[in-house]
């Protein structure tokens, strides 16, 4: 595991960081003494920003507190604070974990500043999580919401401002759009007077896939709200060619604050037709698949079945979203085609009693020498190879991620499938062609995109609760009508041609939707499209009330 994993290090060029004192100082014209805070001060890119600023004359002292557990990366810190170090200044610098440190602060700040680590819990120390649990709780918030660090640096920071305090974090944009990070959207809302938003089109660190936002919190402000800015890239940052708009509906219907940049028409249009249909989890059950805890051990060729001899123990599988691709239907040839190309298509799925032979043992050694024995799951197992809960194979499944567009699959084949997929069984009254038909429609299609979240390159995940939120104009249709659906849509040249048919039989008949209210509909989905893919050349200009 990398350094930068552990300490969750990606630090903050200099522009950025810039540009956020530059920004904030501005709004301390009344203070005599400014006191600034960084719990995680890094190399000093924000020492040297708060040195080449120029605050209002009325600020006559300040002081500087910067901690840090990484010690290299203090005394740079603290290099960086004798460069054109700022006068009446008292700068001081603690090698410690903030969240450790943090219990020892008895006064509050004027400003809060950085950039905290991004770790994940399981990550942590035991101390550090207990930490984490303490400051959560402090703040009368769940332990649940603890799934990464910086959520701990967050609530402190909001604790430890003066009453007119102003906070400016760099915060990856799980903030906005996941539901650990729910508590987090609304700890600001109590928080803060005003609290503005910056998201990007350009990645702002060189860290794979991770998006970021900057967030300023006021805890007093004449001009009290929500606001959003988007900016295309950094020169635009720079040049301050950027506005804030306020958007009301995303707190008034509690929609993902990643969509901050849709009109509040637009969402308050959306949630109303929502709320005439009912959800996924109406319909159907839906449970992660398999979890092999190693995928390329446990799920094999037919080659290597046959090798080790492992027939009494496999049962066929689905292992991942592309062996699927452009259908609806995962039948016994498509599996038998996977087969004959040697992809692996077996789940070993031997039993805590079974009896095993040289062959298999043999096979089960090639994993011990990998040292799968000692992986965070098997470790945890009876036996390390006996993969726990494997269930009968499900109805269909839908894949948690998807690119273009989500994928909700017949399985006809009857695999089982990996924790890629989330298997899906039917309730009582409903079946999953019907199911399958009506979720394919440019509504359904839109509340996948705002329930989900999305990563670097275009990806769209949906956890399990998600997915079960979708509203789905749900309409029956007979077995001659799925398989006519089901050839169109391996026919069809992109989604939006199945998606633009399907509309204008399943939006008119069950929400009675004019030509006009489906074309908006559709024209909102580009809109979420274009924003995943970053084709910000085709996104509406729309402005937000």
């Amino acid at each position: 595991m990398s350094s930068q994993k552990k300490t969750g290090s990606y630090y903050t060029p200099i522009f950025l960081s810039s540009f956020i004192i530059r920004y904030i100082a501005k709004n301390v014209s009344k203070k005599k003494h400014v006191s600034i805070l960084e719990p995680s001060i890094g190399d000093g890119s924000f020492v040297h920003a708060f040195n080449n600023t120029k605050f209002p004359v009325t600020a006559e002292t300040f002081s500087f507190t910067g901690v840090d557990l990484v010690i290299n990366e203090l005394i740079k810190a603290e290099a960086v604070s004798l460069d054109m170090k700022k006068a009446n200044c008292d700068y001081k610098f603690f090698n410690d974990d903030f969240l450790r440190y943090q219990e020892t602060i008895t006064k509050k700040f004027s400003l809060i500043v950085g950039n905290p680590p991004y770790i994940k819990k399981q990550l942590l120390t035991n101390q550090q999580v207990e930490w984490c649990n303490q400051i959560h709780r402090s703040s009368l918030l769940s332990e649940a919401s603890i799934n990464n660090i910086w959520t701990s640096f967050l609530i402190r920071a909001c604790q430890l401002l003066e009453d007119d305090g102003i906070l400016a974090f760099i915060l990856p944009s799980e903030l906005l759009q996941v539901n650990f990070s729910t508590e987090m959207r609304k700890l600001l809302i109590k928080e803060f007077d005003r609290t503005e938003i910056f998201t990007f089109d350009d990645l702002l660190f060189d860290c794979k896939g991770q998006d970021t936002v900057l967030l300023f919190g006021y805890k007093k402000h004449l001009s009290p709200g929500r606001f959003f800015s988007h900016v295309k890239n950094i020169q635009q940052l720079n040049n301050n060619e950027f506005s804030l708009v306020q958007n009301s509906a995303l707190i008034n219907i509690d929609v993902k604050w990643s969509h901050h940049w849709l009109p509040a028409s637009d969402l308050v249009f959306l949630k109303e037709q929502a709320l005439k249909l009912q959800t996924i989890g109406n319909y159907c059950e839906s449970k992660p698949g398999v979890v092999t805890a190693a995928n390329k051990f446990f799920i094999i060729n037919e080659k290597v079945e046959s090798q080790y001899q492992l027939h009494p123990f496999t049962r066929p599988i689905l292992q991942k979203a592309l062996y699927v691709n452009g259908s609806i239907i995962f039948s016994k040839k498509n599996l038998d085609q996977l087969a004959m190309q040697g992809k692996p298509t077996k789940v070993i799925a031997i039993g805590n009693d079974d009896v095993l032979n040289d062959n298999h043992l043999e096979y089960i050694n090639i994993g011990e020498s990998q040292k799968l024995q000692s992986g965070h799951k098997c470790s945890k197992r009876k036996k390390w190879y006996v993969i726990p809960n494997i269930t009968n194979a499900s109805e269909g499944f839908f894949f948690r991620r998807s690119h273009h567009y989500p994928k909700l699959i017949k399985n006809e084949a009857n695999v089982l499938v990996t924790d890629t997929a989330y298997k899906v069984n039917m309730k009582a009254g409903y079946n999953i062609n019907s199911l399958i038909y009506s979720f394919y429609n440019s509504l359904s299609i839109i509340f996948a995109e705002l329930e989900g979240r999305n990563y670097g390159g275009g990806v769209l995940e949906l956890t399990p609760s998600e997915f079960k939120k979708i509203p789905v104009p749900y309409v029956e249709i007979n077995e001659e009508s799925f398989r006519r659906f089901a050839e169109r849509f391996e026919r069809k040249s992109d989604i939006n041609e199945i998606l633009n048919q399907n509309d204008h039989h399943l939006l008119h008949s069950t929400l009675g939707l004019s030509v006009h209210e489906i074309e908006r509909i559709q024209a909102i989905y580009a809109k979420l499209y274009n924003k995943r893919f970053r084709i910000t050349d085709a996104l509406n200009s729309d402005s937000m009330s």
